[in-house]
């Protein structure tokens, strides 16, 4: 036994074979040494990561877009421990995002599973021998189909399903790739710009306030912006043996805290740019293409709920009939008129698919003042609307129906008017047709403060014009807005038959179906049509309740069923009249949509079916005509489609019809245009004046000014600073230089100054060769050139010298003396 023990060999690992262990687990813990943020606090720099990612997800649950948006927080959940794990695996970029896409489709559909109710899948369990769960996430699947099915074929769709899981997976990603970007890369910017950029939109456009989220997001980037920096510089100090104390991170921390909020306090007080009229014109494109696209979002997410606050986007060429209408008190503009009724922003003519659509096309500019060849039609008056914006809208122009004129210069969508000739103040050439226009966009972004005049003509006539006006339209007309869908209810039309069975004129049809209507309760808070249900069905007939969109949609597509040309228009009702200052101040709960019948001879008139508005009364004129069906002998009247149909036979000659409009007024009331004049220049040449002083000043003073308190870099900020002026006065360091190579070159040009250079010259090898740390104890203790006293007054000393030479330069060469007196082969170069 004792010779079985004394022939075994004990194994005693060597030094090298330790230290490569402990490197080799040193290599595996920071597999990537390149990511700082492993090596300094993670847990920290985790823990801010967590919090930024959180608070998008519920200030997307708090804006209120759609009711069960909490989902997000658990999906922002996984996204956040999966990126975690990843980060820190093996496992390379390609596998760890394709896994992330699986796991988070799973999660996400997992997630959602519990917000649909029972009633909704029982077909599926019917139908097959599958989970409860694999019911819902199928029901889940099923809507999205349906959702692209929609977005293809162009039409509406109100399913929040789809919105839900769409959010949930932007956060997704969002969140993953915004840990893997720190954690594996440390990118934090990639991680904190694209959340702050979804952040911010949701803040702009959500139902409710979410502001103080955005806030608390800024708050929190900054500190891990702040936290993430710290770590960088504790690396580079590591490596260049430079002394800091190991809790320095929380005073960086605490530091970093006060300037965010100080960053963001300065960001609220600070005026927008978006009121600097050269920033509006270069946004103005892309507004216009952002319009476009928020058309197209809102067709296809009719169900969510919507913030009024951005007033232009409220009128498009689009209508569509969907959920709630979220309005305010928010005061939109003041118009200063006579009178008023409506001010119209966009007219619609083609009805499909439960919404409306303008289908001009031709557009043109109009210059400022310039009279636009509106239609002379009977029964126009001119009046003038001085406008003043006090909210931001965009580009729309409003004013009263017929725009002839504006102060501003717009571009418009206009269709020729068919059945009637320019005015002859338009200097249009003789018997030239009239356009009408569809929608007035400024050539600039109208902002709060702004002022403009519109001039209109503006329908002016009595019940009895409208009751004898012809019916003989002319073809276009009953082409463009006699149009129904082939698939229009066939309850509806029957009940605009009934409603207008026994009357003869379009007056006293349009009356009886606005009478008709008017009857129905008004709520906007209505919920969405069903998927697949008729929005006017709905309307009419299942909830019988609704706001002004669903009350125009129905009367002008009721009219149209019996043979009247009708059209509906959106913009603002008058507002609310003030006696004393005697202006119309209308707000964003004066948001609507109206009818608007057609009149040969008269052009469009305005009818209002909209219950909670008030009704619209027009002076009876000459023998009024009772409009019910009860009290009223039909008059035989041809159809109004039937070719050469004659006018009913109490029909007045021209002599007692109101006469055409010719815009002899519109001359008379020209208004002025915009003031185009250019920013005062004094006043910023004054400014420039007293700011350019002051920030020399202060650039000199931070210049001049040694360090206040230690700094470990000041040998290198010195030896920096020299090298800066000897590339100033013609002596700049060369690429194989050494130090002490450049500071004899240096000397030899400055024979004063050789102590001086070699002061500094000898700071910085010590502080960059030595390997010694520069710290505030070796301050203390020494009195040579690393003492951070002695050394600033040496630089100061030597500074003065170099200004001297600079000026000498400068001198000879503003004289043409010849060469530089300090470059190599000088005569003062010994």
């Amino acid at each position: 036994m004792a010779q079985t023990t004394n022939s075994q060999t004990l194994y005693t690992p060597s030094t090298s074979t330790l230290a490569s262990a402990t490197a080799h687990q040193r290599a595996h813990r920071h597999r990537y040494r390149d990511n700082v943020y492993f090596q300094d606090g993670y847990w920290l720099t985790a823990t801010l990561t967590g919090l930024l990612y959180f608070i998008l997800a519920m200030a997307l649950d708090a804006a209120g877009h759609v009711a069960s948006m909490s989902v997000v927080i658990p999906v922002t959940a996984g996204a956040f421990g999966l990126g975690l794990l990843m980060s820190f695996s093996r496992f390379d970029g390609f596998f760890a995002l394709s896994h992330s896409m699986f796991v988070g489709l799973a999660w996400i559909l997992y997630s959602m599973a519990s917000m649909v109710p029972a009633r909704e899948i029982a077909p599926f369990l019917d139908n097959g021998h599958i989970s409860e769960l694999q019911a819902r996430v199928y029901f889940v699947l099923l809507r999205l189909l349906d959702w692209v099915d929609a977005a293809i074929s162009r039409s509406a769709s109100a399913d929040n399903y789809v919105f839900i899981f769409e959010i949930c997976f932007l956060v997704w990603w969002l969140t993953y790739l915004g840990v893997w970007s720190i954690f594996r890369y440390g990118y934090t910017w990639r991680a904190v710009t694209p959340a702050g950029v979804v952040l911010l939109i949701n803040t702009y456009y959500a139902p409710r306030s979410t502001l103080g989220f955005l806030v608390a997001f800024l708050v929190i980037a900054l500190v891990l912006l702040v936290r993430t920096n710290l770590s960088e510089q504790q690396l580079r100090w590591r490596e260049q043996r430079i002394y800091f104390q190991p809790d320095i991170v929380w005073d960086f921390l605490r530091n970093g805290l006060l300037f965010a909020i100080a960053v963001v306090m300065a960001a609220w007080l600070l005026p927008g740019l978006g009121r600097n009229p050269h920033v509006r014109a270069l946004m103005a494109p892309i507004n216009t293409t952002w319009e476009a696209t928020a058309e197209n979002v809102q067709r296809l997410y009719q169900g969510l709920n919507r913030q009024p606050a951005q007033v232009f986007s409220n009128f498009d060429n689009t209508l569509t009939l969907g959920g709630a209408r979220n309005v305010t008190d928010t005061p939109v503009f003041q118009v200063q008129a006579i009178q008023a009724r409506y001010w119209r922003a966009v007219v619609f003519d083609t009805y499909e698919n439960g919404r409306w659509l303008n289908t001009a096309e031709e557009t043109r500019r109009f210059n400022a003042g310039e009279i636009a060849p509106v239609a002379s039609w009977r029964g126009r008056t001119a009046i003038s609307q001085t406008i003043t914006l006090l909210a931001p809208v965009g580009t729309i122009l409003f004013g009263m129906p017929e725009i002839a004129q504006s102060t501003l210069p717009f571009e418009a969508q206009f269709r020729p008017q068919a059945g009637a000739v320019a005015i002859p103040a338009a200097q249009a050439p003789p018997d030239a047709p009239a356009i009408e226009f569809t929608m007035l966009r400024a050539t600039r972004e109208l902002d709060r403060g702004d002022r403009y005049v519109i001039v209109s003509a503006a329908a002016d006539v009595t019940v009895r014009d409208l009751q004898h006006a012809s019916q003989d339209y002319p073809a276009e007309i009953i082409e463009q807005f006699l149009q129904v869908p082939e698939d229009f209810s066939p309850a509806i039309a029957q009940l605009a038959q009934e409603l207008t069975a026994g009357l003869t004129t379009p007056y006293d049809k349009a009356k009886a179906i606005e009478s008709y209507l008017r009857t129905i309760d008004y709520n906007d808070a209505i919920a969405a049509p069903p998927p697949g249900r008729d929005p006017l069905e709905y309307f009419l007939f299942d909830i019988r309740e609704g706001y002004c969109d669903y009350y125009a949609t129905a009367m002008a597509m009721m009219l149209r069923v019996v043979g009247v040309p009708a059209r509906t228009v959106s913009g603002y009702a008058e507002g609310m009249f003030d006696q004393e200052s005697g202006l119309y101040f209308v707000t964003e709960r004066d948001a609507h949509t109206w009818v608007e019948v057609f009149f040969p001879e008269f052009g469009w008139i305005e009818f209002e079916p909209t219950a909670s508005e008030s009704p619209l009364e027009r002076p009876p004129g000459e023998e009024p005509v009772e409009i019910t069906a009860a009290n009223s002998e039909p008059t035989p009247t041809p159809a109004p489609n039937e070719p050469g149909a004659a006018p009913t036979p109490s029909m007045p000659d021209d002599s007692q019809l109101p006469p055409p409009f010719t815009g002899e007024e519109l001359l008379e009331m020209q208004p002025s245009a915009e003031d185009s004049s250019g920013p005062n220049w004094w006043l910023v040449l004054l400014a420039l004046g007293i700011v350019t002083p002051i920030g020399i000043f202060l650039i000199w003073r931070a210049r001049s000014n040694g360090p206040i308190a230690f700094t470990a870099d000041l040998p290198l900020q010195i030896y920096e600073r020299l090298e800066d002026w000897s590339q100033r006065i013609g002596m700049p360091i060369g690429v194989s230089q050494t130090p002490y190579e450049h500071a004899k070159v240096l000397s030899r040009a400055l024979p004063e100054a050789e102590p001086l250079v070699y002061s500094v010259t000898e700071s910085y090898v010590r502080y960059r060769f030595g390997g010694v740390a520069y710290t505030p104890e070796t301050q203390e203790k020494t009195n040579d050139a690393n003492d951070e006293p002695a050394l600033w007054r040496t630089w100061k000393q030597l500074e003065s010298m170099l200004w001297r030479a600079w000026r000498r330069t400068w001198k000879q060469r503003l004289l043409r003396l010849g060469r530089n007196q300090f470059r190599p082969g000088n005569s003062r170069i010994k």
